[in-house]
């Protein structure tokens, strides 16, 4: 069956969101480059990319694709205990990638696998954590 990338972007969303995360009003590129966009515990799901994976692509049956899935996240830095925190801002990234990767039982074709946190940096007024895991899809792409 054939996956649209905007169901495994909801998809993705929808697991975040199970994790006591709230996702941003603002789009995957502008997260969190905009300051207002960045709260505690917001996110943004992106999917930056999607390439086929098989030279054979049919109309009728659509085309083999793997799509890359990026999860952005922030997460406040206290300022009273900043090791503390980021060590809390870790372990809120651990959240994301187990909340991802459960076997929820819907969307049984899509395929998912996780590829690692591809950034984690804290801001210059040491406020805010901002990370960004990885993640890829497996799935059937219509063509028609």
């Amino acid at each position: 069956m054939a996956i649209a990338v905007k169901t495994i972007r909801q998809r993705v969303a929808t697991a975040v969101s199970a994790a006591d995360f709230t996702e941003s009003s603002a789009p995957y590129g502008v997260f969190p480059r905009d300051p207002s966009s960045v709260l505690h515990k917001r996110f943004a799901v992106g999917c930056p990319r999607t390439s086929p994976i098989a030279s054979r692509q049919k109309a009728a049956e659509g085309v083999l694709c793997r799509t890359d899935v990026l999860v952005s996240f922030a997460h406040r830095i206290k300022p009273k205990d900043q090791i503390t925190s980021y060590d809390d801002s870790l372990d809120a990234e651990a959240a994301i990638v187990a909340a991802v990767m459960a076997d929820t039982g819907t969307l049984t074709e899509l395929q998912l696998s996780y590829n690692g946190a591809t950034s984690r940096a804290v801001d210059p007024s040491g406020e805010w954590f901002t990370g960004e895991v990885s993640f890829s899809s497996l799935h059937i792409l219509a063509l028609s």
